[in-house]
């Protein structure tokens, strides 16, 4: 009962200040901080009692629900979904912290209760159907703080970010049905648990003589998946909704990991053969993206257009890691995506301390700042560093084990992936030291261009402190959070070797680059 708590605590609180929050005033900001610091209590007290060498998923919850169509109110959380609960957690709590609305204060952080308990139930869903309710519910939210309270021209910001997400989503849907009318076909019983999906699939039943069929639903999911995270080309969106989102940190940080957290949760375990077949031009779209982002990142004229690219970028890096089908990058990927979502965060966070102090982002506008805002710079360095991956910070470690992963299946020749790849990325970490450090010596260096402006408050340096506490601890100390990973992802591993028999409830080991090319080598792939 706990995941659902923290899951529909914040649902109904915000839909309480969305019709009744103009007459809390400000009091509705203490109530929301309430609520999440309470909801981030309970995330965290689930991950303290997280089994990391246990299989399968923990703190199950299952109600029938649509018994004809074989869906349920299944919930539960693995070593890889528990990392993305308690950032969502955190990072809804400070949202709610950091935001000033200038009006409807009520209706502002209701949006933000709503979406951060919608988020909570991506993560945790266990029925297809439960799952993409909640998906597409998470849609609104972010289109209505747009509409509401965005910067610049948000109409067309909330509109390009519907129309593209809502088609994504669509193809997902149709996905959907296919799944479950094949799984009703070969099992002559109705169900959407991806759970009992995945045994059938594992059993290599599912899909036996409908490999056309696999491969459309497993585009189905990658598309919808692909546009969110987002990744090239289905990147479009991005900027316009950074530039006029007003809680920057909450969709960098969570509402972007829907979509890579959909690729490991799904793409994989439930389509083998297909992901098999793909993984070479997913792989490319990675690189793609990494070298693509990093190069337009160096040439951009504002802070938040650098973000924008980098996503993308670090994007390329969760993808390269997931289809290099080896243990090592498929963690690295899992760690990459918690990672980018703690350290972009960090950035939209302290740019929006920034953001009050009369600032846009251009960096034509900005200067000086390490010698006006010494405490600012010191964090903003930090948080700098996590994004382009500097040793010891918590960027370096998924970045180093996704190309890894990378570089032990490109040398094994595993499914047309190659080395070249792995040493494309590397070419793109370099060029996202280079823009990373450029935009901070074009902030903090050189003339100041505004006049003096306030270093932070107390209450701001404490929010950017935790943030810099938790890239360093997660640099330095990765274990923690790499060991309670490590099951789930063998697990998700595993099962992409199609007729492997292993499953979610049974667990599986460690896989390797040299035991997926041995698969491919005698056709199972194919």
């Amino acid at each position: 009962m706990m995941v659902s708590l923290a899951i529909w605590l914040p649902i109904l609180a915000g839909f309480l200040l969305l019709g009744f929050g103009r007459s809390l005033g400000s009091l509705a900001k203490s109530a929301a901080s309430i609520l999440m610091l309470g909801v981030l209590g309970v995330s965290v007290g689930l991950l303290a009692k997280f089994d990391s060498a246990a299989k399968g998923f923990q703190f199950s919850e299952k109600v029938d629900w649509i018994r004809s169509l074989g869906t349920s109110y299944s919930l539960g959380l693995d070593g890889i979904s528990i990392w993305m609960f308690v950032l969502t957690a955190f990072l809804g709590l400070v949202a709610v912290l950091v935001s000033k609305p200038k009006e409807r204060a009520g209706q502002f952080f209701g949006q933000i209760l709503v979406l951060s308990g919608v988020l909570l139930g991506v993560f945790a869903a266990l029925d297809l159907v439960l799952f993409y309710i909640f998906f597409e519910l998470s849609l609104v939210p972010v289109a209505m703080l747009i509409l509401g309270w965005g910067r610049g021209d948000r109409k067309r910001a909330a509109t390009r970010y519907l129309a593209m997400l809502f088609g994504g989503s669509l193809l997902m849907l149709l996905a959907i049905i296919a799944v479950g009318v094949q799984y009703s076909a070969v099992t002559r019983t109705a169900s959407m648990s991806i759970v009992d999906i995945q045994s059938v699939v594992a059993s290599g039943k599912l899909w036996a003589g409908k490999e056309q069929l696999e491969n459309l639903a497993f585009w189905g999911f990658l598309l919808a998946f692909l546009i969110k995270s987002p990744a090239v080309p289905g990147h479009s969106w991005l900027a316009s909704t950074y530039e006029s989102a007003p809680v920057g940190a909450t969709i960098a940080g969570v509402v972007l990991k829907v979509g890579t957290y959909g690729l490991f949760r799904f793409c994989l375990p439930l389509f083998p053969h297909a992901a098999a077949a793909n993984a070479s031009f997913v792989t490319f779209l990675g690189v793609l993206g990494i070298l693509y982002g990093g190069i337009l990142a160096i040439n951009q004229k504002n802070i938040f257009r650098v973000m924008v690219f980098s996503t993308i970028s670090h994007v390329g890096f969760i993808l390269i890691g997931l289809f290099s089908f080896s243990h090592v990058g498929m963690v690295g990927a899992a760690f990459q995506q918690f990672n980018h979502g703690l350290a972009s965060a960090a950035v939209f966070v302290l740019l929006s301390f920034l953001m009050e102090r009369g600032f846009t982002g251009e960096f034509s506008e900005l200067g000086g700042l390490k010698r006006t805002m010494p405490v600012f710079a010191s964090l903003f360095m930090i948080a700098m560093l996590a994004n382009l991956g500097l040793p010891l910070t918590s960027g370096f470690v998924g970045e180093i084990l996704a190309m890894m992963g990378s570089f032990e299946s490109g040398y094994a020749n595993v499914l047309g992936l190659n080395v070249g790849y792995a040493v494309a990325a590397g070419a793109g970490a370099i060029l996202s030291a280079s823009y990373m450090l450029y935009a901070y010596q074009r902030m903090f260096y050189g003339e100041a261009k505004s006049g003096e402006s306030k270093d932070l408050n107390l209450n701001e340096m404490l929010i950017g402190g935790v943030f810099a506490a938790a890239i360093m601890v997660g640099g330095i100390l990765p274990t923690f959070i790499l060991q309670r990973m490590d099951q789930s992802v063998a697990v998700t591993g595993s099962a992409v070797k199609p007729n492997s028999g292993t499953t979610w409830a049974e667990g599986g080991g460690e896989i390797d680059a040299s035991r997926i090319y041995a698969a491919s080598s005698q056709g199972e792939f194919k």
